[in-house]
């Protein structure tokens, strides 16, 4: 009984605590909306599937992004009509259903991860940039991740900006820590 009631209230109270960032961008369509706030927790550490917030540099200015890591330090990525291809294997995708999200014809899949994670993906039937649809490999450097949204083809990310440094990251999402799936919006799964 200790232990479960332990196991609700410390991530309850990580999220009471937590930093909070407002999702500014289309880039995590689905599974996350623009201006929705957004728990974020301290890295303890970081797998496939996690949603980090970090810094995002780009000449002339320092931004926060928040992105989906799909490349752990020593994976080779790439990514091949906007599937992932990790270490040479494509992550399975399963049809959910065509939709049209920012006048843009889309499809929606599920996409298994190398760990089991299960995560709604997007992406344009037409493709809006054929440079990040279509990615030579890339193998991630030591203390690095590679990142991606979940809305491949309205999203600027690893494949265009290269991967994220590890002190570059800010915290990763409550909504996609295992123990604090309480979201009724919640779409990201493992099976």
């Amino acid at each position: 009984m200790r232990k479960r009631l332990y196991s609700l209230v410390v991530p309850l109270i990580l999220v009471a605590c937590s930093q909070k960032v407002e999702l500014g961008s289309t880039g995590m369509y689905p599974n996350y909306q623009v201006g929705e706030m957004v728990s974020l927790i301290p890295v303890d550490s970081l797998t496939y599937g996690d949603v980090i917030a970090y810094y995002s540099y780009i000449p002339g200015f320092q931004e926060r992004a928040f992105k989906r890591i799909v490349g752990l330090p020593g994976d080779t990525i790439r990514f091949q009509d906007q599937q992932c291809i990790i270490n040479g294997k494509k992550c399975e995708w399963e049809f959910i259903r065509k939709l049209f999200y920012e006048d843009d014809e889309c499809e929606e899949y599920c996409e298994r991860l190398p760990n089991g994670i299960k995560v709604n993906i997007c992406k344009s039937v037409v493709p809006i940039d054929s440079t990040t649809a279509t990615t030579s490999a890339i193998v991630v450097p030591a203390g690095s991740y590679f990142v991606a949204g979940d809305y491949r083809s309205g999203s600027i990310d690893s494949r265009s900006q290269g991967c994220i440094a590890a002190d570059s990251i800010i915290g990763k999402s409550a909504k996609e820590n295992e123990y604090l799936r309480i979201s009724p919006i919640y779409h990201t799964t493992k099976q």
